[in-house]
């Protein structure tokens, strides 16, 4: 009888599936169906399986099925419930998928799946221990109805680290018995996230006592224009706080822009010790004074600024030499003006005054660590080709450069043109990501392509991922893409259009006759947009053969240079009287 051995790779595809981190991966990439057929396949699957389903909830309904079937009220305005009363024996099976869940998430999307309070009532009543999920670390609530406020404090407990909240006013319940609780449930928050569409001064006083009751919090996110005077001097006493900022996503909501009018934050010694990142919306002479502010914290490594109302280059010049002065250890900054709340203004004719240059921006080359610069303004800058060259290689450890590519469109030419890459692919080996507002005309093209090929080593980016030119004017995609083919590598893409918040809607023109300039802008701009897209379409095709063509070339030079080895050698031989024998030179 012929003995059967099991395949070698039989038997190293079990081993492997029997690892649970592999397997883990694995059932990371199905869907729920799938995952919950391989929890019946045996029991080292089932707990890996039941861990990948129930890790992270998004629906109450099915969650709480788990104790008894649910039934929907009579009407709409009736509430869910339980089928019958909750038992002992429902809780003992229900934490055995309960220790699983990580992470809760209750949205305006999934909250109306289960309408009403009795099935909490109900939960609250028969629970067999305080916890209801004890292992839960992450809990989002961020439903828009205010009686629901108060139904996620039955998830809340000491092991919750990360809470995501959106506060709707309520008559019933006001936000400071919510903030009570919070920091008596969740004493160990790390990461604290509110979303609300009031003014922060309804709920300053409260807002910080929450955060004096959260001893461990290390990150905090609000809507913007929150983060008035008095909240930054509660964070500023933190000893744990690395993280402030806002965000501008509507989800996220807006305070009232008044409340950040008069933004003169008192620091006190010891302010913000573990602070690394900053977000602020600040009028920009604000801003200065507060960075010159004596126990402005030193250590930052990000800061983000977001400049209420434009102003002349001059306070641009003075808020880059105090960050150059005070933030040694800078590694990302953002100079971010959106047009909100002050609208962006379209005017036919700029003067010098009203631009930034290279003069205005030249602080930044004494920010040794800095990796990102990000500047959104609403004129195009000055820059010269000379000024982009003594940027570039002076700072070549660069990995994000955005110079206003995005400004109000003006009849002026950029004063940039594509040669302008030339530098930075030159000198800024690690560039990831690049804006810029350019004029890419076909004669500077022309001349381009010498420079490139001249240079030995040739000069190409070698990381670059996105190249943006904004509202940069194109007239013929074929040579830009054939130009940006010898500098780009595979993968870069190319890309272009408004990022502005409310887009076209945000501006206005000061005359009539700047109206009408401005309606022709758009006229064209809406023309660049598809041939910057186009450029981007030939651009991996033409990389390719620039790539092909390199190779062919290298190949070629290689065969010149063992000719001319062999033509030397021939000439020495001959030059010390070697007789020609009619062999061959073996090199």
């Amino acid at each position: 009888m012929v003995q059967q051995h099991p395949s070698a790779y039989g038997t190293t595809t079990s081993r492997v599936l029997a690892i649970p981190e592999i397997l883990e991966l694995v059932f990371s990439f199905l869907d729920a169906a799938d995952t919950a057929r391989c929890a019946g396949v045996c029991k080292s699957w089932s707990e890996v399986a039941l861990d990948t389903l129930w890790r992270e909830v998004d629906d109450l309904r099915r969650l709480f099925n788990l104790l008894a079937p649910i039934e929907a009220g009579a009407t709409p305005d009736d509430s869910d419930h339980f089928r019958r009363p909750l038992e002992p024996a429902d809780w003992a099976r229900f934490i055995r998928y309960a220790r699983r869940v990580r992470t809760l998430s209750v949205t305006p999307n999934n909250d109306s799946r289960l309408r009403g309070p009795l099935v909490f009532d109900e939960i609250a009543r028969t629970r067999s221990t305080l916890n209801i999920l004890p292992n839960l670390s992450t809990l989002n609530w961020t439903s828009n109805l205010a009686e629901r406020l108060r139904l996620s404090l039955i998830f809340m407990h000491e092991n919750i680290r990360h809470f995501a909240v959106h506060l709707i006013p309520s008559e019933t319940y006001p936000f400071a018995v919510y903030f009570q609780e919070i920091a008596l449930r969740m004493p160990t928050l790390t990461f604290l996230d509110m979303r609300f569409t009031f003014p922060v001064r309804d709920i300053e006083p409260e807002l910080c006592k929450l955060v004096e009751g959260l001893p461990r919090l290390q990150k905090i996110t609000l809507p913007k224009f929150t983060l008035s005077a008095k909240v930054i001097e509660q964070l500023s006493t933190s000893q744990t706080l690395k993280i402030v900022q806002f965000e501008f996503l509507e989800e996220q909501g807006s305070g009232d822009v008044s409340d950040v009018h008069n933004w003169f934050p008192a620091l006190r010694e010891g302010a913000f010790p573990s602070l690394v990142d900053l977000s602020v919306s600040v009028h920009l002479p604000h801003m200065v004074r507060f960075l010159n502010a004596e126990f402005f914290p030193s250590h930052l490594q990000c800061l983000y600024v977001h400049v209420l109302y434009i102003v002349p280059p001059y306070q641009v010049r003075d808020l880059l030499d105090s960050v150059a002065q005070h933030c040694p250890q800078l590694k990302q900054f953002h100079i971010d003006f959106v047009g909100n709340p002050s609208p962006l203004m379209f005017r036919t004719h700029l003067s010098d005054d009203d631009r930034i240059t290279w003069s205005t921006l030249r602080p930044i080359l004494n920010l040794p660590k800095l990796t990102e610069f990000v500047l959104n303004w609403d004129t195009p800058l000055a820059l010269t080709q000379s000024d982009v060259e003594e940027l570039s290689s002076s700072m070549p450890s660069l990995e994000v450069l955005l110079l206003c590519p995005e400004p109000i469109p003006c009849p002026q030419t950029p004063p940039l043109t594509l040669r302008a890459l030339i530098p930075f692919a030159q000198h800024c080996p690690n560039m990831r990501d690049l804006s810029l507002y350019v004029d890419p005309s076909t004669a500077d093209l022309h001349d381009a392509p010498r420079e490139l090929y001249t240079s030995l080593p040739p000069i190409r980016f070698r990381k670059l991922q996105r190249l943006h030119f904004g509202l940069s004017p194109i007239a013929e995609p074929e040579p830009v893409a054939l130009f940006l083919s010898q500098l780009c590598p595979p993968g870069c893409r190319v890309d272009a259009g408004i990022s502005w918040p409310e887009e076209f809607s945000a501006m206005e023109a000061q005359s009539v006759e700047d109206a009408a300039v401005l309606a022709d802008m758009w006229h064209h701009a809406g023309e660049w947009y598809p041939r910057w897209m186009e450029v981007n379409h030939m651009l991996p095709l033409l990389t390719k053969v620039r790539i092909e063509e390199r190779a062919r070339r290298r190949e070629l030079e290689r065969e010149v240079e063992d000719l001319r080895v062999r033509c030397r050698l021939l000439e020495e031989r001959m030059n010390v009287g070697v007789p020609r024998d009619g062999g061959c030179t073996v090199l």
